[in-house]
């Protein structure tokens, strides 16, 4: 088996390759990051978030919906973190009541609700009241609690679960987890409906060709911004805040294939 890394041309590799890339993702993530702080952790987390809640935000559009403020909310404090704007002792109050708020509503969902009875406090009580996740958002929600729960952690601030009580640096699970999702729900939707739509086509070869095509376009995205994330000096992160705020995971035209793909996802969790 070859070496692969984040600078692996993915779009040449067989499929077989492809599928060994996709494989050791998480592996060849960490290894790329191994030597860097937590800071250029988050902002390769970052940069792949923005896709995604964009992505999503464009699935929603059409539907009289828009994401949840408190998810809004939760990428704001992640970006001014990064840029040095606010500390985690400033967000750690609502990163405990956003923890809990999602443990409570999404229990059912992510099979776990360990959320203590009247958690939310009056204070942030306006960033949760209406906010009612669409199934692909539940994601960025626990992935944006998830990395602020551990910002506090590391920095010692106050963390009310135990999950949180020793962190010693961000992970970058979230992105091979979300390409994962992207790609078996969203790709296998989509080359299903394309090839649906031409009933002229070899069904199983056109639907492979579709899958494939717009997978590594989704794995290149990502690639590229890992990339960025490495290599980011901080005077660029506030311009790579607005930059991404236009970026998706996939293409514009499909993203509405989020939101006709209803099938809730159950989440693995991390141990």
């Amino acid at each position: 088996m070859q070496e692969y890394t984040l600078k692996t041309k993915f779009a040449a590799l067989k499929v077989s390759q492809a599928n060994e890339y996709l494989m050791d993702f998480g592996k060849i993530i960490e290894k790329a990051f191994e030597y860097r702080d937590s800071r250029l952790r988050l902002l390769g987390n970052l940069l792949v978030l923005e896709r995604y809640c964009n992505t999503v935000q464009r699935g929603l559009e059409g539907h009289e919906t828009q994401p949840s403020v408190c998810l809004r909310y939760a990428q704001g404090l992640l970006w001014d973190y990064l840029g040095g704007r606010v500390t985690a002792a400033d967000f750690q109050d609502f990163a405990n009541d956003y923890y809990a708020w999602f443990s409570k509503e999404g229990g059912d969902q992510f099979e776990h609700n360990d959320a203590p009875e009247g958690f939310c406090s009056e204070h942030f009580a306006e960033y949760f009241a209406d906010s009612c996740p669409d199934p692909y958002e539940w994601i960025a929600v626990e992935w944006s609690c998830d990395l602020l729960m551990k910002l506090v952690s590391i920095e010692g601030g106050r963390v009310d679960y135990e999950n949180f009580e020793e962190c010693g640096k961000l992970d970058l699970y979230w992105v091979p987890y979300v390409l994962e999702i992207i790609q078996v729900g969203v790709c296998g939707w989509l080359a299903s409906a394309i090839v649906a739509s031409n009933r002229e086509a070899d069904s199983e070869k056109s639907m492979t060709q579709v899958y494939n095509s717009l997978s590594r376009e989704i794995v290149m995205y990502v690639q590229k911004d890992l990339k960025t994330a490495l290599w980011a000096a901080p005077m660029e992160y506030e311009a790579l805040r607005k930059e991404y705020g236009q970026y998706t995971l996939i293409p514009e035209q499909y993203a509405g294939v989020l939101k006709n793909d209803r099938r809730k996802k159950k989440r693995r969790r991390k141990k």
